[in-house]
């Protein structure tokens, strides 16, 4: 048997190191940067990987030498000579042509012919180079950068062996290269998608402000029994349009990790009882008859009870969506091994089964056409808010017109406080006198008018400046603060307010920005409160109320 010989062996464990170093959690540059190093000094005296940039121009992001010393002129020469095509003449034609370059034996000849100046032949000479590889780094037919190999000091020589072992690595190289390039366009275009969504999510919710509050204001005065209906309807589309916005924004925060839940006991009845309610309208409009069963015991579970109800009332309008007219939907709530479960079940399309394995991924519609126009990412939602409340939810369907059923098993808590009813309105927090500050007249016109309606003292200003202006600030209660006005936003406004010797009331702010990190960086700006537009009574009852309270304390 013959032996391998010692240079096949640093080939051999160039290759096994190699590999590994794919298994690291790295960006691509420092894996790059990782395989560089290999080579030094069993298979070079020095290393150097170019990429092209996306102007087409070659960066350098690695370059090894077995004497640190000579690593730093490297980086010295590199700097003095950047590389270009007049000063990387060989360089730039592998890259040109895809050609990989071997010369075995560097002779001072092939140095000067390289020269550029008497400057740089001198730096080049300095390096010492006996032997050369250039290698192309291509991925999918295409030259994406280079590995440069140089014998120097050692005396060694590269052979057609290594040449062809190292045009070999090279298509690891690229696969490497191209996957990296890849993650980065993804991640560049992800951080785009999440600034347009919250530029949408503003530039939406600020003529929803207005309409949420003239709509409420309708809804406090006396009226037929058909106005009542049609502005019941009309809400029901509003809360709903108002709920695909929060959707859109919330998809983004899921599958990026960014959502809390702030848990505490609920007792989930009452839970499930409020998302039928939300329910309510679109059920009557279909003439769907809703069958429901709760236990004879309460039922605790430590949840955050508005992302749990509207986990919930996703699946009720999801049954309600795909049950036709006159259909029913059945909700069961029990007890089962020490788990809360929740079942709706509908007599509706129901789901194929090419569709029940992607039921839960973000944008599926389903194969069999039966979709409701909606964006696809409701159950995906329904699904991250059942898993945050360490439970699990599963669908079952025996097939096309057979119906559905979807199943919500929780924990249950042993703790027996449970937390007050959500969203009640206070009308004596509301007799408090308040400054709306909103360029956007209308919105804070109507906002003002609905305060008023319920007893509040409120006026607006249109402009950060005149707020500041205004000369009964301080003897305001609360101030309602827009962020997004133009020539002084609401984070000036705040930071002058701040710096006056007098300190303002409690400052809300007001704002179409509604993602978790606009509402911390408003808090951490000095701002008391955050509301998302549109705000209606409920909210401004609710952050009034914690207001006050705490201006007792």
């Amino acid at each position: 048997m013959s032996k391998i010989n010692t240079h096949d062996q640093d080939k051999l464990r160039f290759m096994l190191e190699s590999a590994k170093i794919l298994s690291t959690k790295v960006d691509f540059r420092t894996w790059l940067l990782e395989k560089a190093k290999l080579t030094v000094p069993s298979l070079a005296d020095w290393c150097a990987i170019d990429v092209l940039n996306e102007h087409g121009h070659l960066k350098r992001i690695a370059v090894i030498h077995k004497d640190a010393k000579m690593t730093d002129y490297l980086f010295e020469f590199e700097k003095r000579f950047p590389t270009t095509e007049k000063n990387s003449s060989d360089l730039y034609a592998v890259i040109k042509t895809g050609e990989a370059q071997l010369v075995p034996v560097v002779t001072d000849e092939t140095i000067r012919q390289g020269a550029r100046s008497p400057e740089h032949l001198e730096a080049m000479q300095r390096l010492g180079l006996k032997s050369l590889m250039i290698i192309p780094i291509v991925a999918l037919g295409k030259t994406l950068g280079a590995l440069s190999l140089g014998y120097a000091e050692s005396g060694r020589v590269y052979t057609q062996e290594d040449f062809e072992f190292f045009r070999e690595f090279c298509n690891d190289l690229g696969v490497i290269l191209d996957n990296g390039r890849l993650s980065d366009e993804i991640s560049v275009r992800d951080k785009a998608k999440d600034l347009f969504l919250a530029s949408l999510s503003h530039e939406l919710r600020n003529p929803l402000a207005p309409i949420k509050s003239s709509l409420e204001l309708l809804k406090l005065r006396e009226t037929t029994t058909d106005v009542r209906e049609e502005l019941d309807n009309i809400e029901h589309q509003f809360d709903h349009l108002a709920k695909l916005l929060g959707d859109l924004l919330d998809v983004t925060r899921f599958t990026q990790a960014k959502i809390q839940i702030v848990p505490h006991t609920v007792e989930l009845r009452k839970l499930v009882e409020r998302s039928l309610q939300a329910s309510d309208a679109l059920l009557r409009a279909s003439d769907i008859t809703l069958h429901v069963t709760y236990p004879s015991t309460p039922l605790q579970v430590w949840a955050d009870d508005t992302r749990l109800e509207q986990a919930i009332t996703n699946l009720m309008n999801n049954a309600a969506k795909f049950t036709p007219t006159g259909g029913s939907i059945w909700v069961n709530l029990s007890k089962e091994d020490g788990s809360a479960v929740l079942k709706i079940r509908d007599n509706g399309v129901g789901i194929d089964e090419i569709d029940l394995s992607n039921i839960f991924e973000l944008y599926y519609k389903g194969k069999n056409g039966n979709n409701s126009g909606g964006l696809g990412i409701g159950l995906l939602l329904v699904h991250e808010i059942v898993g945050l409340h360490q439970g699990s939810i599963e669908a079952k369907s025996e097939g096309r017109g057979k119906g559905s059923e979807f199943t919500i098993k929780l924990p249950i808590t042993g703790m027996l406080s449970f937390a007050s009813e959500p969203g009640q309105i206070n009308r004596e927090v509301m007799t408090q006198r308040v400054l709306v500050v909103d360029d956007n007249v209308q919105a804070a016109n109507a906002l003002v008018k609905l305060m008023n309606k319920l007893g509040a003292r409120a006026e607006a200003v249109y402009s950060g400046k005149d707020a500041l202006m205004h000369g009964q600030l301080a003897n305001f209660d609360i101030i309602l603060l827009d962020i997004g006005m133009p020539e002084m936003d609401g984070y000036e406004v705040i930071k002058a307010m701040r710096a006056r010797h007098i300190p303002p009331p409690p400052v809300v702010a007001l704002t179409g920005f509604g993602l978790a990190e606009d509402k911390q960086k408003a808090l951490d700006a000095g701002f008391s409160a955050h509301l998302t537009k549109p705000v209606g009574i409920k909210e401004l009852s609710e952050v009034f109320k914690n207001l006050l309270q705490a201006a007792v304390r």
